[in-house]
């Protein structure tokens, strides 16, 4: 039998103003995402209403797939990068 698909739905707040810079860390991690052979798709958001408010949409084949994803460079340069424009912990969902 195999593992379900799993969806993520990740969201992040910058701190006020700084929704250009935490853009800047977020976005460089959508294309090599979807490269990675677990992905399904991909896909960051920006709020039109409020700047500095983000949201991932991803699917993954897997949980394996979503651990592999996380020992990527990209990935870690996303959570190193974030840690001091959050107004918050983003909030992620798995589904």
């Amino acid at each position: 039998m195999s593992e379900k698909s799993v969806l993520i739905i990740a969201t992040f707040s910058a701190k006020p103003g700084k929704g250009d810079a935490l853009f800047d860390v977020l976005n460089p991690c959508v294309a090599p995402s979807r490269l990675e052979a677990g992905n399904v798709h991909y896909d960051l958001y920006r709020s039109v209403e409020n700047p500095d408010s983000f949201l991932f949409h991803e699917t993954w084949k897997s949980h394996a797939a979503i651990e592999e994803h996380e020992k990527q460079p990209h990935f870690q340069n996303l959570i190193a990068g974030v840690e001091s424009l959050l107004a918050a912990p983003p909030v992620i969902t798995k589904i």
